[in-house]
């Protein structure tokens, strides 16, 4: 994460539904969010970053599979919290319980994960840390770093207080979702894990 880059006020007056106008103007393949009223254009997710959240995806969806749970976890999918009009992002994977619709964003998310990419700026990822824990539906924020095992998981059960885990082995248990694996998981088929899961 770029902690050193200059923190930009976030303190932008666009709304969901000029935002989603303004997308309909962007060319196929841009990755924009709406965070506090300001567009942000994301920049482009390497390879390690895309396997890590096809990883987490996976790792849920086949616990969902064994507990028969109405849960689908997906890639690059809208969110938006009830009654905040100012924010729309894309976090890496998302959490939607239900049968899949033609929506471009979902309100009732159970889980955001958060892969960064070198542009990532703390305020950025605070902001959205930030409306991820008020979400009512939420459960989990995950911000993962691609480039070292470094993973951060904040709970609903535990008050939100972020949980660091830096080591391969190092357990990663949600049992509402009936996941349990390790950190090593999350990082299979990159360069910090090159064994495939």
């Amino acid at each position: 994460m770029n902690v050193n880059a200059p923190a930009q006020p976030f303190s932008g007056t666009m709304d969901v539904d000029e935002f989603m106008a303004f997308l309909e103007t962007r060319p196929d393949g841009e990755h924009w969010e709406l965070i506090e009223g300001v567009v942000v254009m994301m920049a482009p997710a390497s390879y390690a970053h895309q396997r890590i959240a096809r990883n987490l995806c996976e790792l849920l969806n086949s616990a969902f599979v064994t507990r028969r749970l109405d849960l689908f976890a997906y890639f690059d999918a809208g969110v938006r919290s009830p009654g905040v009009r100012n924010f729309h992002p894309q976090p890496d994977v998302v959490i939607v319980p239900g049968i899949a619709g033609y929506d471009l964003y979902s309100e009732h998310f159970q889980l955001v994960a958060e892969v960064l990419s070198p542009s990532n700026t703390r305020v950025e990822i605070d902001l959205k840390l930030r409306q991820y824990r008020e979400a009512p539906d939420n459960l989990y924020a995950v911000v993962i770093e691609p480039r070292e095992l470094l993973v951060t998981i904040y709970a609903r059960r535990h008050d939100w207080e972020p949980a660091t885990l830096t080591k391969a082995h190092d357990s990663i248990d949600m049992p509402e979702f009936g996941l349990r694996c390790v950190v090593a998981d999350l990082y299979s088929g990159t360069p910090l894990n090159p064994q495939r899961g």
